[in-house]
């Protein structure tokens, strides 16, 4: 953060409320005792920038004095003013600073870059103030090590996708694959899905021959290029169906495990489904039974495939619906 910013926002923590005021030379005094080293006339075009910038917010009131006139400065309204939580509440400034690294893919792109002013004067508040460095220092944000890390989506792509969706637009898209690149044209977008830090776009293709085929799911940073254009027809395609039949999802079953003491203690502090119970196996000791509602989905078959009968035993369902 520059020093020019970290300046203004002291200069708006010091602005009276309306009634009182305080002059030029008054805040630049106060600044110095803050510990800055600047001039009186930077501390002058730091208030006239912040007026012009908010000027529903901030007030200027010149008075003729002996020495000339002195301008006096207070604030009248905070609408339109970025928002005090974030200026005088150190709560609130360290709870958007933590959170900042929670909403990169979970926001629209245009929205989290227009936020980054508020990102930044949470931050500066954040870092002045000691309780709040003390608990950034006491938690640390440590990702899953078996999901991935949220990927890098070309920011022109997300805007275009982003638009699409918002005015039932189709999309011509050229993606990265395994065999090297190939075309999507036509795509009507249903919705975006974040699974395991991946920003997917579900669509229906419906120049497809398949049903298969009639349902996409891209991940955004496979997507090298997307162009929009006026979509005519309306998608078929309900939603919530489409992304079940994307996801593999079969529904939901009853789930019952034997599991070793390791895996039981693993389950305890992540619960894998709904209502997740663990109780002790009266048969066999340093065993536990779980039992859990579950989607049926491809991520869960291959979870029991991964675990062989020395760490875990399927009691329910005795088979997987097909």
């Amino acid at each position: 953060m520059s020093n020019q910013l970290k300046r203004q926002i002291d200069i708006l923590k010091i602005l009276p409320r309306p009634g009182l005021g305080k002059s030029t030379t008054e805040i630049y005094e106060l600044l110095q005792e803050h510990g800055y080293s600047t001039s009186k006339r930077s501390v002058e075009r730091d208030l006239a920038s912040l007026a012009e910038t908010f000027p529903q917010a901030i007030h200027r009131r010149e008075q003729q004095g002996l020495n000339g006139r002195t301008s006096y400065w207070h604030l009248t309204s905070l609408k339109g003013l970025l928002p005090e939580t974030l200026i005088n509440n150190n709560d609130a400034a360290l709870a958007l600073t933590l959170l900042k690294q929670q909403a990169y893919n979970r926001l629209p792109r245009g929205v989290f870059k227009r936020l980054d002013s508020l990102w930044e004067q949470a931050s500066a508040t954040a870092e002045q103030n000691r309780d709040a460095q003390q608990w950034m220092q006491l938690i640390q944000y440590l990702p899953d090590p078996m999901r991935p890390e949220s990927q890098p989506i070309d920011e022109q792509v997300q805007s275009a996708v982003e638009d699409a969706l918002r005015d039932s637009d189709k999309l011509d898209l050229i993606t990265k694959t395994l065999d090297g690149e190939t075309k999507l044209n036509g795509l009507l977008p249903l919705r975006m899905l974040l699974q395991e830090e991946i920003l997917y776009l579900l669509a229906e293709n419906p120049n497809a021959e398949t049903m298969d085929g009639s349902i996409q799911l891209v991940p955004l940073h496979r997507i090298l290029t997307a162009k929009s254009s006026l979509g005519l027809n309306d998608t078929s395609l309900e939603p919530d169906l489409a992304q079940q039949f994307a996801l593999g999802m079969e529904g939901s079953l009853r789930l019952v495990l034997r599991v070793k003491r390791p895996l039981a203690e693993a389950l305890f502090n992540r619960p894998i489904g709904r209502d997740q119970k663990i109780r002790r196996d009266e048969e066999k000791p340093d065993w536990f039974i779980v039992t859990t509602d579950i989607e049926n989905s491809p991520q869960l078959r291959r979870w029991l495939e991964r675990r062989d009968g020395s760490e875990l035993e399927l009691l329910e369902p005795h088979r997987f619906p097909p």
